[in-house]
């Protein structure tokens, strides 16, 4: 009976053990290995650590890193330094772990490694960014009263600027200087590479004008001779006329603008021609219209005669038979019965006329008077004809025929035309009609009119950018000032009362930016996602004295980034993270998606500028996730159901001990 018993009692932990080495063999043969070593005592590594892990070293500084080994029975814990990456032959690291990075170092990373000298399969490493310096871009303008610059600023080491000078009124710009060597006759110059402080002189140069003095005939006389002025002053021209002749006036583009030999000419704004003109010195003439109210009688030379200056002519009445002279009339003043009157010494026109009336009969003095007194009666409409002869003699028609056509004139040369300024003037367009091309939006040619003449002034820094990239990686800034401005704005800018400069800045902030952004953009990112950079973009408007941040525009730039190396990985997709405020003070992110297949680059789309981020998940680690969830998880699984066999195996395993038992007692 009690041999049964312990068949029994056997066959149950034979079953056992079968249920457990079925449910556990992986698990048991682990526990063996650890509990039997193959070699004990032999020296081993079991692994290797840096610190720090990541560290960020300027140029011409040292780092020092410390490697951490581990292992079992009295292993070395000596390991071999390396580092990767450097460009410099005088970037390297001791045997001390002490980082030594040259001061032309240009790589941005490095990797710094240690090795285990006792078994090299066990390494770490550690990622070194390489601080960038940073340099200051100074301008000035040569003479300060010439121009104006724009672009200064702090640019970092290996980056560029954009410079740009625009020339006041009065002057022109020659070029840019760089420690008194001229490096570019363009007004907008990229400075790119930068690899220290910088000072660029704007050279301008006054404007001179050319006054060209010239006489219709050098026999008649001279005239101030041609000289050069400067924009905006004046001077004085003279001519002098010889013997024989004199001075006509000054004419310019066969127009006369002056009557006087001594002419103030104001303000020259460009080149201007006058000439002096002459002519021979001739007798003055007048002229003497003598005339008579009848054919009752004669004057005596009759009709218009020429008289010269100083001459003097005389004139004779004589009445017909039977008629006598009534009265004579010189220059419309009543000077009596005379028979003869002399014009001596002229120095003018006169006119002379007489009035005749019939002489009385002597042997009938009633008759006589009766006739004397009708003749007085007709007489009247004689000097009422003799009156309008008067007019018309006094009156001068070639005189008022030569003011009727020198009005016209007068008013035109009076009326001049509006002065174009600006980059109207470079265009050649009045005022009224690029209103109306900015009115109809036609004004495109009129905003890249303005780039060229400094008008409107546009910079750009990136520095995500490469230096050789066209305009920088910025796309559609030139709409930016088409929205920013009014069209009164656009008009007083291309007149050049109104300087525009229109400031993109897309600035690296790693290691500058604040905590709190920094939270806000892990509170709000994509689960999965990791932030690989912070940067941030400015647009800046300045119109006159007035400069304003712009933080919306109604259509959207399109920014094209360069990847930083330390980023870039296979089967890494990129994201653009931008971190916007609302107007009513609530934050929100916004995720633009990289439109490029270019792995080192990023290209997105915005209208919004604010911080930003960099932002990129790795697929391929994501499904290695997934996969050793899934393990897991079936591990978790496979052990829970190795303990309900095991719980199993023990119940049966009592049942069977206790049933026994209670059958020996009996």
């Amino acid at each position: 009976m009690r041999r049964r018993i312990v068949y029994r009692i056997g066959a149950y932990i034979c079953m056992i053990q079968l249920f457990l080495s079925a449910a556990f063999p992986c698990r048991a043969a682990e526990i063996g290995a650890g509990a039997f070593p193959v070699e004990e005592g032999r020296p081993t590594v079991t692994s290797v650590s840096i610190s720090p892990g990541t560290a960020v070293v300027s140029k011409n500084a040292t780092c020092a890193f410390t490697a951490s080994v581990t292992g079992a029975n009295n292993y070395s814990k000596e390991v071999a330094w390396s580092v990767s990456g450097q460009s410099s032959g005088n970037t390297f690291i001791d045997g001390n772990g002490i980082l030594n990075v040259s001061s032309d170092e240009t790589a941005s990373s490095l990797v710094v490694k240690a090795v285990s000298r006792q078994d090299s399969n066990y390494s770490a490493t550690a990622l070194v960014y390489i601080q960038a310096s940073t340099y200051n871009i100074q301008l000035q303008a040569s003479p300060e009263n010439g121009g104006k610059v724009y672009g200064s600023g702090t640019v970092n080491e290996g980056g560029y600027v954009v410079i740009s000078a625009s020339p006041n009124e009065g002057y022109t710009f020659e070029g840019w200087l760089l420690d008194n060597n001229r490096v570019s006759q363009d007004a907008r110059y990229v400075v790119d590479n930068i690899r220290g402080d910088a000072t660029y002189v704007a050279e301008f140069k006054p404007i001179d004008c050319r006054i060209t003095v010239n006489v219709n005939d050098g026999n008649a006389g001279t005239a101030t001779e041609s000289r050069t002025v400067k924009y905006g002053e004046g001077t004085t021209l003279e001519a002098f006329p010889k013997e024989g002749y004199q001075f006509e006036g000054w004419t310019e583009n066969g127009n006369t603008v002056s009557r006087d030999s001594r002419m103030q000419v104001e303000k020259v704004t460009g080149d201007r021609t006058f000439t002096a003109v002459f002519k021979k010195k001739e007798a003055q003439t007048y002229t003497i219209t003598a005339a008579v109210s009848s054919a009752n009688g004669t004057i005596t030379p009759e009709g218009k005669t020429t008289v010269k200056e100083g001459a003097a002519v005389m004139y004779t009445i004589t009445p017909k038979s039977g008629y006598a002279i009534r009265t004579v009339y010189v220059d419309g003043a009543e000077v009596g019965k005379t028979a003869s009157f002399n014009f001596s010494n002229v120095r003018g026109d006169h006119t002379i006329s007489a009035d005749f009336v019939e002489a009385p009969k002597q042997d009938d003095p009633e008759t006589g008077k009766a006739d004397q007194t009708k003749k007085d009666d007709q007489k009247n409409e004689p000097d009422k004809k003799n009156e309008k002869d008067r007019t018309d003699t006094d009156d001068d028609p070639q005189k008022k025929d030569t003011l009727e056509k020198e009005e016209p004139d007068r008013k035109d040369s009076a009326k001049e035309e509006e002065e174009l300024t600006g980059t109207l003037a470079a265009l050649h367009i009045s005022p009224e009609e690029a209103k109306r091309l900015i009115a109809e939006k036609k004004d495109g040619d009129l905003m890249e009119g303005a780039l060229k003449t400094g008008d409107l002034q546009m910079a750009v820094h990136n520095d995500f950018a490469d230096g050789r990239q066209e305009n920088f990686g910025v796309f559609g800034l030139e709409s930016a000032a088409g929205q920013l401005l009014s069209g009164e704005e656009k008009l007083s800018m291309l007149q050049g009362d109104l300087p525009v400069e229109i400031d993109l800045s897309i600035r690296d902030m790693e290691g500058k930016v604040s905590q709190e952004i920094k939270d806000a953009f892990e509170e709000r990112k994509l689960p999965g996602m990791t932030i690989g950079r912070h940067f941030e973009i400015t647009l800046k408007e300045t119109k006159g004295e007035e400069r304003q941040n712009i933080s919306e525009l109604a259509e959207a730039l399109k920014v094209v980034i360069h990847v930083p190396k330390p980023l870039q990985e296979q089967d890494r997709k990129f994201y653009i993270l931008g971190l916007h405020t609302g107007k009513d003070g609530s934050v929100e992110l916004a995720q633009l998606l990289d439109e490029d297949e270019n792995p080192e680059t990023i290209t997105f789309s915005t209208d919004r500028f604010s911080p930003c981020a960099i932002a990129y998940i790795d697929w391929e680690k994501a499904d290695e996730g997934k996969q050793q969830k899934e393990a897991a998880q079936n591990s978790k699984a496979r052990n829970a159901a190795a303990t309900v066999i095991v719980v199993m195996a023990l119940i049966v395993t009592v049942t069977g001990i206790w049933y026994i038992a209670g059958r020996k007692k009996r």
